[in-house]
């Protein structure tokens, strides 16, 4: 009859070897969760400045420019940097729509791996233009 701690010396391994094809995935994994959170972050942010740029096209539709400066200074505010991103304005004039439209590659920490270095993330406001 072998001794009481015979087993537990072949298990060692296992142990090791379980936590060596465990843990590779695992951190994946979080990596994964952590991206998303990052490109849910920038969405909502994006969402937020695309509201704020047609609310001043509602009152000021001819000034692109000025425009385009909110929606960037809005996403400063929320540390996101819109500078990559496609930031189209449409305005009608008076009694149309105007419609802030924001487009961005997300660069993500996993894409990689997965075969998708950039998230597109794009997102839009409406608001009619006082007459």
């Amino acid at each position: 009859m072998r001794g009481f701690g015979y087993g537990k010396r072949n298990e060692r391994g296992a142990n090791l070897v379980e936590m060596a094809i465990l843990l590779p995935l695992l951190l994946l994994f979080l990596v994964g969760i952590a991206d998303f959170g990052r490109a849910y972050h920038t969405y909502i942010t994006m969402i937020n400045a695309a509201r704020e740029g047609a609310r001043l096209a509602v009152e000021h539709p001819d000034d692109i420019t000025a425009i385009q400066n909110v929606v960037h200074r809005e996403a400063e505010g929320s540390d996101v940097d819109l500078s990559g991103a496609n930031i189209s304005v449409v305005s009608g004039g008076a009694g149309n729509p105007a419609r802030v439209t924001i487009e961005l590659d997300f660069p993500t920490f996993i894409g990689g791996f997965i075969g998708a270095p950039n998230i597109h993330i794009k997102t839009s406001s409406t608001f009619r233009v006082r007459g």
